[in-house]
Protein backbone atom coordinates (compact mmCIF):
# COMPACT_ATOMS: atom_id res chain seq x y z
CA UNK A 1 0.00 0.00 0.00
CA UNK A 2 1.40 3.38 -0.99
CA UNK A 3 2.01 5.88 1.80
CA UNK A 4 0.60 9.36 1.08
CA UNK A 5 3.49 11.67 0.34
CA UNK A 6 2.22 14.34 2.71
CA UNK A 7 2.69 11.98 5.68
CA UNK A 8 6.36 11.29 4.89
CA UNK A 9 8.66 13.71 6.69
CA UNK A 10 11.85 14.56 4.84
CA UNK A 11 15.07 13.85 6.69
CA UNK A 12 17.00 17.02 7.52
CA UNK A 13 20.34 17.84 9.09
CA UNK A 14 20.88 19.74 12.32
CA UNK A 15 20.67 23.51 12.23
CA UNK A 16 22.96 25.91 14.11
CA UNK A 17 22.18 28.78 16.47
CA UNK A 18 23.74 31.86 14.93
CA UNK A 19 23.72 35.39 16.31
CA UNK A 20 24.05 38.55 14.25
CA UNK A 21 25.63 41.52 16.09
CA UNK A 22 23.67 44.76 16.06
CA UNK A 23 26.05 47.53 15.00
CA UNK A 24 24.94 51.11 15.57
CA UNK A 25 25.84 53.14 12.47
CA UNK A 26 23.43 56.03 13.06
CA UNK A 27 26.32 58.40 13.76
CA UNK A 28 27.99 57.55 10.45
CA UNK A 29 24.71 57.87 8.55
CA UNK A 30 24.29 61.30 10.12
CA UNK A 31 27.74 62.32 8.92
CA UNK A 32 27.05 60.98 5.43
CA UNK A 33 24.06 63.33 5.10
CA UNK A 34 26.55 66.18 4.81
CA UNK A 35 27.71 64.83 1.46
CA UNK A 36 25.85 66.70 -1.23
CA UNK A 37 26.21 67.61 -4.88
CA UNK A 38 29.73 67.49 -6.24
CA UNK A 39 31.16 66.34 -2.89
CA UNK A 40 28.82 63.33 -2.92
CA UNK A 41 29.73 62.49 -6.51
CA UNK A 42 33.42 62.68 -5.65
CA UNK A 43 32.92 60.39 -2.65
CA UNK A 44 31.13 57.77 -4.76
CA UNK A 45 33.80 58.04 -7.43
CA UNK A 46 36.66 57.62 -4.96
CA UNK A 47 35.16 55.04 -2.59
CA UNK A 48 32.50 53.18 -4.56
CA UNK A 49 29.16 52.20 -3.04
CA UNK A 50 30.23 52.48 0.60
CA UNK A 51 27.20 54.60 1.41
CA UNK A 52 24.86 51.93 0.05
CA UNK A 53 26.48 49.34 2.32
CA UNK A 54 26.37 51.75 5.27
CA UNK A 55 22.63 52.34 4.86
CA UNK A 56 21.70 48.69 4.26
CA UNK A 57 19.24 47.46 6.86
CA UNK A 58 18.31 43.79 6.85
CA UNK A 59 16.40 41.07 8.63
CA UNK A 60 19.01 39.00 10.50
CA UNK A 61 16.90 35.87 9.97
CA UNK A 62 17.60 36.06 6.24
CA UNK A 63 21.33 35.57 6.84
CA UNK A 64 20.84 33.10 9.68
CA UNK A 65 18.72 31.00 7.32
CA UNK A 66 21.30 31.32 4.55
CA UNK A 67 24.07 30.10 6.86
CA UNK A 68 22.13 26.89 7.54
CA UNK A 69 22.71 25.91 3.90
CA UNK A 70 26.50 26.30 4.10
CA UNK A 71 28.47 23.40 2.67
CA UNK A 72 31.86 23.58 4.48
CA UNK A 73 33.58 21.00 2.29
CA UNK A 74 32.88 22.90 -0.93
CA UNK A 75 32.84 26.41 0.61
CA UNK A 76 29.47 27.27 -0.88
CA UNK A 77 25.74 27.28 -0.10
CA UNK A 78 24.06 24.11 -1.38
CA UNK A 79 20.30 24.22 -1.93
CA UNK A 80 17.93 21.57 -3.29
CA UNK A 81 19.10 21.68 -6.92
CA UNK A 82 21.59 24.55 -7.16
CA UNK A 83 24.49 26.22 -5.38
CA UNK A 84 25.42 29.82 -4.66
CA UNK A 85 28.95 31.07 -4.10
CA UNK A 86 29.97 34.60 -3.02
CA UNK A 87 32.60 35.67 -5.55
CA UNK A 88 35.22 38.34 -5.97
CA UNK A 89 33.52 39.59 -9.12
CA UNK A 90 30.09 39.99 -7.50
CA UNK A 91 31.47 41.77 -4.44
CA UNK A 92 33.38 44.08 -6.78
CA UNK A 93 30.20 44.72 -8.79
CA UNK A 94 28.07 45.47 -5.70
CA UNK A 95 30.67 47.76 -4.16
CA UNK A 96 31.64 49.35 -7.48
CA UNK A 97 35.27 48.93 -6.42
CA UNK A 98 37.65 47.43 -8.93
CA UNK A 99 39.93 44.52 -8.02
CA UNK A 100 43.40 45.83 -8.77
CA UNK A 101 46.46 43.88 -9.85
CA UNK A 102 48.16 44.73 -6.57
CA UNK A 103 48.62 42.03 -3.92
CA UNK A 104 45.74 42.41 -1.42
CA UNK A 105 46.11 42.94 2.32
CA UNK A 106 48.48 40.34 3.79
CA UNK A 107 48.77 40.98 7.52
CA UNK A 108 48.81 43.70 10.14
CA UNK A 109 52.41 44.97 10.54
CA UNK A 110 54.13 44.19 13.82
CA UNK A 111 55.39 47.77 14.10
CA UNK A 112 52.87 50.57 13.68
CA UNK A 113 54.12 53.20 11.24
CA UNK A 114 52.44 56.36 12.43
CA UNK A 115 53.88 58.36 9.55
CA UNK A 116 52.06 56.27 6.95
CA UNK A 117 48.81 56.40 8.89
CA UNK A 118 49.10 60.17 9.27
CA UNK A 119 49.73 60.56 5.55
CA UNK A 120 46.80 58.31 4.62
CA UNK A 121 44.35 60.13 6.92
CA UNK A 122 45.73 63.65 6.34
CA UNK A 123 46.69 64.08 10.00
CA UNK A 124 49.80 65.12 11.84
CA UNK A 125 52.03 62.35 13.22
CA UNK A 126 51.76 63.67 16.78
CA UNK A 127 47.96 63.77 16.53
CA UNK A 128 47.96 60.13 15.43
CA UNK A 129 50.30 59.11 18.25
CA UNK A 130 48.23 60.93 20.90
CA UNK A 131 44.98 59.29 19.84
CA UNK A 132 46.28 55.82 19.03
CA UNK A 133 44.68 53.44 21.53
CA UNK A 134 44.26 49.76 22.32
CA UNK A 135 40.95 47.93 22.89
CA UNK A 136 40.86 44.25 23.76
CA UNK A 137 44.31 43.67 22.32
CA UNK A 138 43.44 45.50 19.08
CA UNK A 139 45.14 48.79 18.26
CA UNK A 140 43.58 51.67 16.39
CA UNK A 141 41.33 54.72 16.91
CA UNK A 142 38.19 55.06 18.97
CA UNK A 143 35.28 56.03 16.75
CA UNK A 144 34.46 59.13 18.80
CA UNK A 145 37.86 60.65 17.93
CA UNK A 146 37.40 60.12 14.19
CA UNK A 147 33.82 61.48 14.29
CA UNK A 148 35.03 64.59 16.10
CA UNK A 149 37.82 64.99 13.54
CA UNK A 150 35.35 64.60 10.65
CA UNK A 151 32.92 67.14 12.12
CA UNK A 152 35.75 69.63 12.44
CA UNK A 153 36.71 69.04 8.79
CA UNK A 154 33.08 69.60 7.73
CA UNK A 155 32.90 72.91 9.61
CA UNK A 156 36.01 74.07 7.76
CA UNK A 157 34.59 72.69 4.49
CA UNK A 158 37.63 70.45 4.07
CA UNK A 159 35.60 67.93 2.11
CA UNK A 160 38.48 65.78 0.90
CA UNK A 161 39.57 65.20 4.49
CA UNK A 162 35.96 64.71 5.60
CA UNK A 163 35.32 62.11 2.89
CA UNK A 164 38.50 60.24 3.69
CA UNK A 165 37.64 60.09 7.41
CA UNK A 166 34.09 58.94 6.69
CA UNK A 167 35.38 56.22 4.38
CA UNK A 168 37.88 54.91 6.94
CA UNK A 169 35.15 54.85 9.59
CA UNK A 170 32.91 52.78 7.30
CA UNK A 171 35.84 50.43 6.72
CA UNK A 172 36.44 50.06 10.46
CA UNK A 173 32.85 49.83 11.70
CA UNK A 174 30.95 48.18 8.81
CA UNK A 175 33.34 46.43 6.42
CA UNK A 176 35.96 45.16 8.88
CA UNK A 177 34.48 45.41 12.38
CA UNK A 178 36.60 44.29 15.31
CA UNK A 179 35.70 45.98 18.61
CA UNK A 180 32.57 48.04 19.24
CA UNK A 181 33.01 51.70 18.24
CA UNK A 182 36.63 51.08 17.33
CA UNK A 183 38.50 51.36 14.02
CA UNK A 184 41.30 48.80 14.01
CA UNK A 185 44.74 48.94 12.45
CA UNK A 186 43.70 46.04 10.19
CA UNK A 187 40.85 48.11 8.70
CA UNK A 188 43.20 51.06 8.23
CA UNK A 189 45.76 48.83 6.47
CA UNK A 190 43.10 47.50 4.08
CA UNK A 191 41.98 51.07 3.39
CA UNK A 192 45.53 52.15 2.60
CA UNK A 193 46.06 49.08 0.39
CA UNK A 194 43.20 50.25 -1.90
CA UNK A 195 42.24 46.70 -2.91
CA UNK A 196 39.58 45.74 -0.32
CA UNK A 197 37.42 43.25 -2.26
CA UNK A 198 39.60 40.12 -1.80
CA UNK A 199 39.93 40.88 1.92
CA UNK A 200 36.18 41.37 2.29
CA UNK A 201 35.47 38.03 0.62
CA UNK A 202 38.12 36.36 2.78
CA UNK A 203 36.57 37.67 6.00
CA UNK A 204 33.09 36.60 4.88
CA UNK A 205 34.22 33.04 4.10
CA UNK A 206 36.39 32.81 7.21
CA UNK A 207 33.55 33.88 9.50
CA UNK A 208 31.03 31.52 7.92
CA UNK A 209 33.38 28.55 7.92
CA UNK A 210 34.56 29.20 11.49
CA UNK A 211 30.98 29.23 12.76
CA UNK A 212 29.60 26.45 10.56
CA UNK A 213 30.12 23.72 13.19
CA UNK A 214 29.39 25.53 16.44
CA UNK A 215 27.24 28.55 15.61
CA UNK A 216 27.55 31.71 17.69
CA UNK A 217 28.28 35.36 16.91
CA UNK A 218 29.51 36.49 13.52
CA UNK A 219 32.44 38.82 14.07
CA UNK A 220 34.70 40.56 11.60
CA UNK A 221 32.63 40.13 8.42
CA UNK A 222 30.66 42.66 6.42
CA UNK A 223 27.16 41.24 6.84
CA UNK A 224 25.36 44.07 4.96
CA UNK A 225 27.45 43.26 1.87
CA UNK A 226 26.72 39.54 2.17
CA UNK A 227 23.04 40.35 2.59
CA UNK A 228 23.00 42.48 -0.57
CA UNK A 229 24.71 39.68 -2.46
CA UNK A 230 22.11 37.13 -1.32
CA UNK A 231 19.13 39.37 -2.05
CA UNK A 232 20.32 39.99 -5.61
CA UNK A 233 19.85 36.28 -6.33
CA UNK A 234 16.38 35.93 -4.80
CA UNK A 235 13.06 36.54 -6.61
CA UNK A 236 11.73 40.10 -6.56
CA UNK A 237 8.11 39.30 -7.44
CA UNK A 238 5.56 36.53 -7.10
CA UNK A 239 4.93 34.17 -4.14
CA UNK A 240 8.37 34.63 -2.56
CA UNK A 241 7.62 38.33 -2.06
CA UNK A 242 3.87 38.08 -1.52
CA UNK A 243 4.23 35.44 1.21
CA UNK A 244 6.91 37.36 3.08
CA UNK A 245 4.69 37.95 6.10
CA UNK A 246 3.07 34.51 6.23
CA UNK A 247 6.05 32.19 5.66
CA UNK A 248 9.28 31.94 7.64
CA UNK A 249 12.56 32.57 5.83
CA UNK A 250 13.34 28.85 6.11
CA UNK A 251 10.12 27.86 4.28
CA UNK A 252 10.58 30.50 1.62
CA UNK A 253 14.22 29.67 0.84
CA UNK A 254 14.17 25.86 1.05
CA UNK A 255 11.32 25.67 -1.48
CA UNK A 256 13.07 27.77 -4.12
CA UNK A 257 14.48 25.85 -7.08
CA UNK A 258 17.14 26.79 -9.61
CA UNK A 259 14.36 28.03 -11.92
CA UNK A 260 13.35 30.65 -9.36
CA UNK A 261 16.81 32.13 -8.73
CA UNK A 262 17.96 35.32 -10.46
CA UNK A 263 21.04 34.17 -12.34
CA UNK A 264 21.39 37.13 -14.65
CA UNK A 265 21.58 40.23 -12.45
CA UNK A 266 25.22 40.82 -13.36
CA UNK A 267 25.37 38.98 -16.71
CA UNK A 268 27.03 41.21 -19.27
CA UNK A 269 28.80 43.25 -16.59
CA UNK A 270 31.49 40.72 -15.64
CA UNK A 271 33.85 39.81 -18.47
CA UNK A 272 36.55 37.78 -16.75
CA UNK A 273 36.71 35.55 -13.68
CA UNK A 274 39.62 34.97 -11.31
CA UNK A 275 39.73 31.17 -11.23
CA UNK A 276 43.01 30.42 -9.43
CA UNK A 277 46.22 31.97 -8.10
CA UNK A 278 49.74 30.64 -8.65
CA UNK A 279 49.96 26.90 -8.05
CA UNK A 280 46.69 26.76 -6.08
CA UNK A 281 43.88 24.99 -7.98
CA UNK A 282 41.35 27.48 -6.60
CA UNK A 283 41.53 30.97 -5.05
CA UNK A 284 43.22 31.39 -1.65
CA UNK A 285 42.05 34.48 0.22
CA UNK A 286 43.90 36.52 2.85
CA UNK A 287 41.68 38.22 5.41
CA UNK A 288 42.08 40.22 8.58
CA UNK A 289 41.32 37.15 10.72
CA UNK A 290 42.92 34.37 8.69
CA UNK A 291 43.17 32.65 5.33
CA UNK A 292 40.69 30.48 3.48
CA UNK A 293 40.12 29.31 -0.10
CA UNK A 294 37.02 29.19 -2.28
CA UNK A 295 36.08 27.42 -5.53
CA UNK A 296 35.06 29.78 -8.37
CA UNK A 297 34.18 26.83 -10.64
CA UNK A 298 30.99 26.46 -8.62
CA UNK A 299 30.00 30.05 -9.42
CA UNK A 300 30.08 30.01 -13.22
CA UNK A 301 26.31 29.99 -13.56
CA UNK A 302 25.75 33.05 -11.39
CA UNK A 303 28.45 34.86 -13.35
CA UNK A 304 26.66 34.17 -16.64
CA UNK A 305 28.10 30.86 -17.84
CA UNK A 306 26.65 27.37 -18.15
CA UNK A 307 27.33 24.67 -15.57
CA UNK A 308 27.95 21.73 -17.87
CA UNK A 309 29.57 18.95 -15.89
CA UNK A 310 29.57 17.24 -12.53
CA UNK A 311 32.03 18.79 -10.10
CA UNK A 312 33.42 15.60 -8.61
CA UNK A 313 36.96 16.93 -8.68
CA UNK A 314 36.02 20.00 -6.60
CA UNK A 315 35.95 17.90 -3.44
CA UNK A 316 39.61 17.03 -4.01
CA UNK A 317 40.68 20.65 -4.40
CA UNK A 318 43.42 21.74 -2.05
CA UNK A 319 41.85 23.73 0.77
CA UNK A 320 43.39 26.56 2.76
CA UNK A 321 42.16 27.48 6.21
CA UNK A 322 44.10 28.86 9.15
CA UNK A 323 43.71 31.71 11.61
CA UNK A 324 45.82 34.85 11.56
CA UNK A 325 49.36 34.21 12.78
CA UNK A 326 49.06 30.41 12.68
CA UNK A 327 50.98 29.64 9.47
CA UNK A 328 53.32 32.40 8.34
CA UNK A 329 55.01 30.20 5.72
CA UNK A 330 51.72 29.34 4.00
CA UNK A 331 50.72 32.99 4.19
CA UNK A 332 53.84 33.97 2.28
CA UNK A 333 53.05 31.35 -0.37
CA UNK A 334 49.53 32.73 -0.76
CA UNK A 335 50.81 36.30 -1.03
CA UNK A 336 53.23 35.21 -3.76
CA UNK A 337 50.43 33.33 -5.55
CA UNK A 338 48.51 36.61 -5.81
CA UNK A 339 51.29 37.95 -8.04
CA UNK A 340 50.28 35.25 -10.55
CA UNK A 341 46.50 35.52 -10.86
CA UNK A 342 44.84 33.30 -13.48
CA UNK A 343 41.69 34.53 -15.20
CA UNK A 344 39.23 33.07 -17.68
CA UNK A 345 36.78 34.86 -19.96
CA UNK A 346 34.04 33.99 -22.43
CA UNK A 347 36.62 32.69 -24.90
CA UNK A 348 37.79 29.94 -22.54
CA UNK A 349 34.67 29.27 -20.47
CA UNK A 350 31.49 27.36 -21.28
CA UNK A 351 28.47 28.73 -23.11
CA UNK A 352 27.56 32.31 -22.26
CA UNK A 353 24.18 31.39 -20.82
CA UNK A 354 23.37 30.86 -17.12
CA UNK A 355 21.90 27.35 -17.23
CA UNK A 356 22.71 24.01 -15.62
CA UNK A 357 23.18 20.85 -17.68
CA UNK A 358 21.99 17.39 -16.61
CA UNK A 359 25.33 16.07 -15.29
CA UNK A 360 25.78 19.04 -12.97
CA UNK A 361 22.17 18.95 -11.75
CA UNK A 362 22.43 15.25 -10.94
CA UNK A 363 25.66 15.87 -9.05
CA UNK A 364 24.03 18.59 -6.92
CA UNK A 365 21.02 16.40 -6.20
CA UNK A 366 23.32 13.54 -5.14
CA UNK A 367 25.21 15.92 -2.87
CA UNK A 368 21.95 17.05 -1.26
CA UNK A 369 20.94 13.42 -0.72
CA UNK A 370 24.22 12.88 1.13
CA UNK A 371 24.47 16.23 2.92
CA UNK A 372 20.71 16.67 3.58
CA UNK A 373 18.95 20.01 3.67
CA UNK A 374 18.56 21.93 6.95
CA UNK A 375 14.79 22.27 6.47
CA UNK A 376 12.08 20.01 5.04
CA UNK A 377 10.69 20.91 1.63
CA UNK A 378 7.00 21.22 0.88
CA UNK A 379 5.70 22.61 -2.43
CA UNK A 380 7.66 24.83 -4.84
CA UNK A 381 6.70 28.48 -4.53
CA UNK A 382 6.54 28.92 -8.29
CA UNK A 383 5.21 26.85 -11.16
CA UNK A 384 8.07 24.70 -12.43
CA UNK A 385 8.79 23.92 -16.10
CA UNK A 386 8.50 20.32 -17.29
CA UNK A 387 11.55 18.12 -16.71
CA UNK A 388 13.57 17.68 -19.91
Amino acid sequence: MDIPTDTVKERTRHTRAYKIPDIDVSGLIGLSSRLEGEVLRDFNHDYGNLLSILKTSFDPMALITLFQFYDPQLRCFTFQDYQLVPTLEEFSYILNIRITDDVPFIRVPEVVRFGKIAEALHMGIKEVERNWKSSGGVSGFYLCFLISRAEDAAKKEQWVDFSRLLAIMIYGIVLFPSRENFVSLAAICVFMNKNPVPTLLADAYFSIYSRSKKGGYFVGSCLPLLYQWFMLHLPVRGPFVLKKGSLKWSDRIVNLTSYDIRWNYCVGKIWSIITSCGQYPNVPLMGTRGCISYNPTLAYRQLGYAMERAQNDVEAFESVYFADGKDSLELEKIAYAWTKVHKRDQNTLSKKVPIAMGPYRKWVEARVANLLLPFARSCPLYEQPPVV
